[in-house]
């Protein structure tokens, strides 16, 4: 990946209003998952999920007046089994290694981000990370300041990439599919299933259209731009193949 400096565009948030006395968001990852819940929906402010985001060691995502968190949780005995499955994880880094080798001789560049970087959709003050990110050319960013400190975001993906899990699929498919769309210079949004060969994508074909695919065959070809990838390639050693 190309080392690149981006442009910041930050926007200040006001800190005067004192945060609700009652407001119980997890800090750590081990207090998340004693409260034993896949979704935990805790309703907040923006300014809260930027102190929470600024503190928290899990993921969090924030909208419509929510910060959202989910764990994965066996069904039949109630274990946490944490933020992520080993599959999820395995998929997580197999997509992300294939998109770098199919756009790494790209003009402009091409960034593959991992999923630690937390996408901001401005215009509805929503917070999201996706598990892979992909920016085409300069990585615009956006921060917002909490008291001294900021949270920065991405503002531009090109194109995202979810691995489903039982723990966000509903979110994954429902209302997240709804943001992605909204941000502009999105293209293409892919969600891998993990447990067998499936792969969905919309892909952009204007400013409110979007194409929709389906392959569950191991023979198929997933197409990114005027490429393709193998879904063979994306599961090969990661679910049984035979």
């Amino acid at each position: 990946m190309t080392e690149h400096s981006a442009p910041r565009h930050t926007t200040i948030v006001r800190t005067g209003i004192p945060l609700r006395p009652k407001r119980h968001l997890p800090k750590t990852f081990e207090e998340r998952a004693e409260l034993g819940v896949r979704e935990l929906r805790v309703p907040a402010t923006f300014d809260e999920y930027l102190r929470f985001a600024l503190a928290c060691e899990y993921r969090l995502h924030y909208r419509e007046g929510h910060i959202i968190s989910f764990i994965e949780i066996e069904e039949k005995t109630g274990t946490v089994m944490g933020e992520a499955s080993v599959s999820h994880e395995a998929l997580v880094i197999r997509i992300g290694r294939l998109l770098d080798e199919l756009l790494e001789n790209r003009t402009p560049a091409h960034h593959v981000l991992g999923s630690n970087t937390r996408i901001f959709i401005a215009q509805d003050r929503k917070g999201i990370n996706a598990d892979v990110t992909v920016v085409r050319g300069q990585v615009e960013q956006l921060s917002y300041k909490y008291n001294k400190r900021q949270v920065t975001g991405i503002s531009n993906p090109w194109l995202i990439v979810e691995v489903l899990s039982e723990s966000t699929r509903d979110f994954d498919l429902s209302e997240k599919l709804s943001d992605y769309k909204q941000i502009a210079s999105l293209q293409q949004i892919i969600f891998i299933e993990q447990n067998s060969a499936g792969v969905t994508t919309y892909i952009r074909t204007g400013a409110n259209e979007w194409r929709n695919l389906d392959f569950f065959s191991l023979n198929d070809n997933l197409p990114i731009e005027d490429k393709e990838i193998s879904l063979r390639r994306i599961y090969d050693r990661i679910i049984r193949t035979e």
